[in-house]
């Protein structure tokens, strides 16, 4: 498996078959403490198949389909390869047999509501005028079109052997670390928080990260990786989140939920996220002067959100994170390390920590039990270079024109109408929805139950710490 980063936008709507698409590689598997393939190395391919929504008149849902198909080296050398995509980073397309898959615009919690279980008894999606008008009017109506933007990452696997050639090879991972700092983390490290809280006090969060720096390091650090600071909760963000989750769009800068380490409320969060409400990456932080003498080490908990529901039991949107913790925090460390912003990344075993653990809202959370320590310094030698969207680093996505978009709209509802408006697909969409509803909860309570009986491999965690895999995001696992 490869992660790589696109460096032009992909768009369903104006993207034809046979186009060129390129990308960087950002994560390969490693050997030996270095990558595989070198971080930066350039991948070349084209675009197999791309089906667009168009103005709705044949197709509901748009399809992209990419073939990353050589690896090129700095001197311009060509190695042929076979991949098939297998997931995009925080998208709210899904990827399925290597093809990627835009959204229903109108399977949303609004297109449900107007139009089929509003008329569920009947057989008419057309008999309330006044829901119809308001559905008109004021639409919340997600773009159906695929774009991925430049910076998109995306994960595809080798379907056939590849030799890799030494010219590709990565260096070893890392600049060694401050030597006394590294062992007064080692010592500190067992004595520091594990967990966060809820202002209720309920265990929540691991605490995996610290990131040892000035706050203008951390700044730069993250804003050159494209992270962003929450919004705090107001009413008008609380709109904003209910306006994404509603209309499939991504809130990039929605409020993180408050927690507490030691009573104390967080420094500063980040985060990321691509085109989804529901999936991000984000990081809590925390100052501490009392870790290393002179430096401000700012303690994080790194969670990857998955998913997002109405939750009944607690009155609110909640956010499902990634069982594998871990993964997460490795995603973190690498985008850190594209920016060019990190002098050294070390990882500091707490024997005493549980591995396996529910978080406050009932997900099952796994963990090696290390601490992922990031030296940050001056940014320099970027990797990847994030950049404003200009003409140059932006496709057209959509129809210009709002008439065309709005007839687009009433196009596709129609349509939908015409399928869905009706009691036969509304008890099957209600049985659909009850079933999923049924197998998350049960997938949930099996992963309870798995952390409330799975032994804690304790002795493992100083070796795992120190392994030289562990020295790149996700090794030693």
């Amino acid at each position: 498996m490869l992660w790589v980063r696109l460096l032009q936008p992909v768009s369903s709507y104006s993207a034809k078959a046979g186009e060129k698409v390129q990308a960087m590689v950002i994560e390969s598997p490693t050997c030996d403490g270095a990558e595989l393939i070198a971080a930066g190395t350039l991948v070349e391919g084209r675009i197999k198949a791309v089906r667009r929504v168009g103005m709705g008149l044949v197709h509901e849902t748009a399809t992209l389909q990419l073939n990353f198909d050589h690896l090129v080296t700095k001197n311009g050398k060509e190695f042929a390869m076979s991949s098939r995509v297998m997931e995009i980073d925080n998208a709210r397309e899904t990827v399925k047999n290597g093809v990627i898959h835009g959204v229903n615009a109108t399977d949303t919690p609004q297109g449900r509501i107007t139009s089929r279980l509003k008329h569920l008894p009947t057989w008419n999606p057309y008999s309330d005028l006044t829901l119809l008008a308001y559905r008109a009017a004021f639409p919340v109506f997600p773009e159906p079109e695929i774009y991925l933007p430049r910076g998109t990452d995306v994960k595809f696997g080798l379907t056939t052997e590849l030799r890799v050639p030494a010219e590709l090879h990565g260096a070893m991972q890392g600049n060694s670390p401050d030597e006394i700092e590294r062992a007064t983390m080692e010592i500190t490290a067992p004595t520091l928080p594990e967990r966060t809280t809820t202002r209720y006090g309920q265990a929540a969060d691991f605490v995996n990260v610290a990131l040892v720096g000035t706050p203008d390091q951390m700044d730069q650090a993250f804003h050159a990786a494209g992270w962003r600071h929450g919004d705090p909760t107001t009413t008008r963000s609380v709109m904003r989140e209910l306006h994404a989750f509603l209309a499939f769009k991504s809130y990039p800068e929605a409020p993180i939920s408050r927690q507490l380490v030691d009573g104390k409320p967080v420094t500063a969060t980040w985060e990321k996220s691509l085109d989804s409400y529901e999936k991000r990456e984000h990081l809590r932080v925390w100052a501490r002067n009392d870790v290393i003498g002179g430096q401000t080490v700012w303690l994080g908990a790194m969670t990857r959100e998955t998913g997002a529901t109405l939750s009944v039991r607690q009155h609110k949107f909640i956010h499902h994170i990634d069982v594998d913790v871990d993964e997460g925090r490795g995603m973190l460390v690498r985008d850190l390390n594209l920016t060019g912003c990190v002098a050294a990344v070390y990882y500091v075993g707490r024997p005493q920590m549980a591995h396996a653990a529910m978080n406050s809202t009932g997900d099952a959370m796994r963990t090696d039990g290390s601490l992922a320590v990031v030296q940050l310094k001056e940014c320099e030698n970027a990797v990847f270079q994030q950049q404003a969207a200009d003409s140059s680093s932006v496709a057209a996505s959509r129809p210009h024109s709002k008439f065309a978009r709005y007839l687009r709209m009433q196009v596709l509802s129609f349509k939908s109408d015409v399928v869905r408006g009706n009691i036969v697909y509304g008890m099957f969409d209600l049985t659909r929805m009850a079933i999923r509803a049924q197998r998350n909860h049960t997938h949930r309570v099996d992963l309870a139950r798995h952390v409330e009986t799975k032994p804690e491999p304790q002795a493992d965690v100083a070796s795992v710490a120190s392994s030289p895999l562990a020295a790149w995001p996700g090794g030693g696992e």
